[in-house]
């Protein structure tokens, strides 16, 4: 099973970390998405080095954005 870390900050934002580190080369914010559910605007991408997805960013409140069962793992 991967190893999967989850980070919530105390202003609610929050990291969900699929790689174990490592060098971020390009991030991309699903803010601008057309049509696209609320939890959009808080979602940041970030993709390493070969272009996988590395990290999940919430920029606003984690707890409007991701699954209550994840949260209480964090």
């Amino acid at each position: 099973m991967a190893n999967i870390a989850l980070t919530v900050n105390e202003d609610g934002s929050a990291l969900l970390d699929l790689s174990g580190g490592g060098e971020i080369r390009e991030s991309i914010s699903l803010e601008d998405v057309p049509d696209g559910p609320p939890a959009l605007e808080s979602i940041v991408l970030h993709f390493d080095f070969y272009g996988r997805l590395a990290r999940i960013e919430v920029t606003d409140s984690a707890a409007s954005v991701l699954p209550p069962g994840l949260l209480d793992q964090a």
